[in-house]
C-alpha cells in the first residue's frame, strides 16, 4: 500500500516538472457597452488549427491552462477585431476589451 502511494507521488511530481502549466484568466468585454461577451474564443496558438478553442462563459470570464512557454493568446468573436494578448508573469489578465467598428481605443 505504501509502495503504491510512493509511486503515485513520484508520478505526480514528474508530471508537474515535465509539463509545467499555469492558469491564466480574464474577462472579455465589449468596447461600447462594457458588458461581458459570452462565447468569445480564446486560442493559444494559431498554428494549431485543429485545437478546440476555449470559450468565455455567460459573464465573459475564462480560465485557460497554458504552458510556461506560451507567450501570447488570441481572442476572437464575430464582428470584432481579433486581439492578440501577450502573456507575462501575471496570471490574471483582468478585463480585456474587444474592439469593433465605431470604438476608439
Amino acid at each position: 500500500m505504501i509502495k503504491n502511494l510512493n509511486i503515485l507521488i513520484f508520478i505526480s511530481l514528474i508530471s508537474t516538472c515535465v509539463f509545467p502549466n499555469r492558469v491564466v484568466s480574464g474577462t472579455v468585454i465589449d468596447c461600447k457597452t462594457n458588458l461581458p461577451i459570452p462565447g468569445a474564443e480564446i486560442i493559444i496558438s494559431k498554428s494549431q488549427l485543429n485545437q478546440k478553442p476555449k470559450l468565455t462563459d455567460f459573464d465573459g470570464y475564462f480560465e485557460l491552462d497554458i504552458s510556461d512557454t506560451t507567450k501570447e493568446i488570441f481572442i476572437c468573436y464575430p464582428k470584432y477585431k481579433e486581439l492578440k494578448i501577450a502573456i507575462s508573469d501575471n496570471n490574471n489578465l483582468g478585463e480585456i476589451t474587444l474592439l469593433k467598428r465605431g470604438c476608439k481605443k
